[in-house]
């Protein structure tokens, strides 16, 4: 009688200690403290300052009208705003020693990235005391962590050590953790632009955030008036965000993804490879290859002999209408190899050059047809010496600058035009060589 009298006592006592728990459960989650705790968890998580708007429970699942942060000095992140949060905690995970929040979502979040965080005082209503003093009582563990994250519109704006602005707004994010600072994320729909450079529509990225890293596994976005881009590639998150991106694109127009001074136009496709700190992106190297369909380039800056010599081959113009090249870019640099140009089947220009903003070199081969050079006694026995693929080639070399750009065909095309007259008239029609010679010079 006395041991069940004393199993009635403990299992009454059990009970009591189990809702006395739980009720100081239900009290400290429910209170400011956990409020302000659970806000020091996700600032530290972000690496900001920030605060919860008051948390309104349901069962497992609480709600908040935001979260608003400022960086820390450390982090990149300068400002977020997150509106209309709704998240629910698996209780399962607290016998495991983890507070375990297994499905977040947000309505918008808005986040400001830059390398120097603004600082601003905390809002009145964000929390009385600081969140690194908070303990949690010590029945509690104090492990945090999120597994999943959704958002129905998330907007990115940064802004670079020069001030140029870039956004990415309006995609979908969802984010799935895989390990302690790991995560998969998933971004959908949106639009970005970056600075001067053309507007791009998202289509989707596919990538795993790190402490210290950014890789961006697939991502395809596409550009008004046509074309697409595919990128892939990794961002070191540290002091600097060197990075390392391949893309591959296709009908571009060459107006967007070339200077606008080139004047070229068509369609371009290719892959390109970028290095280097998006902090200084102007300083960045890109490698790689490009090819341009229905160029259009007026050669006439360079070439004006080829100008004058086509209207006489019954050409209206020398245009280029197709490009390819090997490229590679630094520091104002372009460096251009196994270049090739044509036009139909009356020119083909070959070769490899190097493009400064105040300085041209180059060596090109250059080949015209027989239909064309017929109009110049001496071309193709003088310059235009070499025959290959049904035209003439002769080497050209280019020097002066991208404003006045140099070649020495015109000069060794005047020289043997006129030996050739000379031996030919023997000094006779001198008016008909002047006028060819005065071509020349126009």
């Amino acid at each position: 009688m006395k041991s069940f009298r004393l199993l009635i006592l403990v299992s009454a006592l059990l009970v009591l200690v189990f809702f006395s728990g739980w009720f100081a459960l239900y009290s400290f989650i429910r209170s400011d403290s956990f409020r302000e705790w659970l806000s020091k968890k996700v600032s530290h998580t972000l690496r900001v300052d920030g605060f919860f708007e008051p948390l309104n429970w349901e069962g497992s699942t609480f709600r908040s009208a935001g979260f608003t942060a400022t960086g820390t000095p450390k982090s990149k992140l300068r400002s977020i705003h997150i509106t209309n949060i709704s998240a629910h905690f698996d209780w399962r995970q607290l016998l495991k020693g983890t507070w375990a929040v297994d499905h977040v979502s947000a309505e918008e979040i808005e986040a400001l990235v830059g390398k120097n965080p603004a600082e601003t005082p905390a809002p009145a209503n964000g929390p009385t005391t600081q969140p690194s003093a908070l303990k949690l009582p010590d029945f509690l563990p104090s492990a945090f962590r999120i597994e999943q994250l959704y958002v129905g519109s998330a907007n990115l704006h940064w802004e670079t050590n020069h001030g140029d602005l870039g956004q990415f707004v309006g995609t979908k994010v969802t984010a799935t953790r895989r390990g302690p600072d790991e995560w998969d994320v998933a971004a959908v729909g949106g639009n970005a632009r970056h600075s001067a450079y053309p507007p791009l529509q998202i289509d989707y990225i596919h990538a795993a955030l790190s402490e210290n890293s950014i890789a961006i596994r697939e991502a395809k976005a596409l550009v008004p008036g046509g074309g697409e881009i595919q990128l892939a590639g990794k961002v070191f998150t540290g002091r600097q965000l060197n990075a390392e991106f391949a893309a591959d694109f296709s009908n571009l127009d060459a107006n967007q993804a070339l200077p606008p001074e080139w004047h070229i136009g068509g369609k371009s496709s290719g892959h390109l490879v970028y290095a280097g700190d998006l902090d200084r992106f102007e300083h960045g190297q890109v490698t790689g290859s490009i090819k341009i369909a229905g160029a259009a380039i007026d050669m006439t800056n360079l070439f004006v002999t080829l100008h004058e010599l086509a209207k006489f081959g019954g050409l209206k113009d020398v245009r280029i209408d197709s490009i390819e090249t090997h490229l590679k870019y630094h520091e104002h640099e372009l460096e251009l190899s196994d270049f090739r140009a044509s036009y139909q089947d009356q020119i083909r220009v070959e070769g490899a050059g190097v493009i400064r903003p105040n300085r041209l070199d180059g060596s090109l081969l250059i080949g015209l047809s027989p239909k064309i050079l017929g109009w110049i006694p001496g071309a193709q026995e003088r310059v235009f010496i070499d025959e290959r693929d049904g035209l003439r080639w002769a080497k050209v070399n280019i020097s002066g600058t991208p404003d006045q750009p140099k070649e020495d065909l015109t000069r060794r095309l005047i020289s043997a035009f006129r030996d050739k007259m000379t031996q030919e008239f023997r000094g006779q029609a001198k008016d008909a060589v002047k006028s060819l010679l005065d071509m020349f010079h126009q």
